[in-house]
């Protein structure tokens, strides 16, 4: 059974909780419960400094002081932004000198 994060208006659906001996497969930000931090960066060998908010987690570098932890991901990877436009959806090709105008066109890959 998994739970729902809410973020940015978008559910995701999460793992149970594994016990701290248990490592995750991935690196990558995820969910921690006390004594650790809200959040923690799992970053293949150990975890990272524990933050509040998953964008804080991903800049830490120092190691966390609790390494064994209860911890949850993702069930299933987040969709990845088109590598063409990286998610924004439109491209800025710059300005034409010619016709004076901004050219900004929609990605063709999304």
């Amino acid at each position: 059974m998994t739970s729902r994060l809410r973020n940015k208006g978008a559910g995701y659906a999460l793992t149970a909780w594994f016990d701290g001996s248990h490592r995750p497969a991935h690196a990558g930000v995820y969910e921690r419960k006390a004594p650790a931090g809200r959040y923690a960066c799992w970053g293949g060998e150990g975890w990272f400094a524990d933050a509040a908010s998953p964008p804080a987690a991903a800049l830490e570098e120092a190691p966390s002081a609790h390494q064994a932890a209860p911890w949850r991901g993702l069930a299933k990877p987040p969709a990845a932004p088109c590598l063409t436009c990286r998610g924004h959806t439109l491209l800025d090709h710059g300005y034409d000198e010619q016709t004076e105008l901004d050219v900004i066109m929609e990605c063709p890959d999304c």
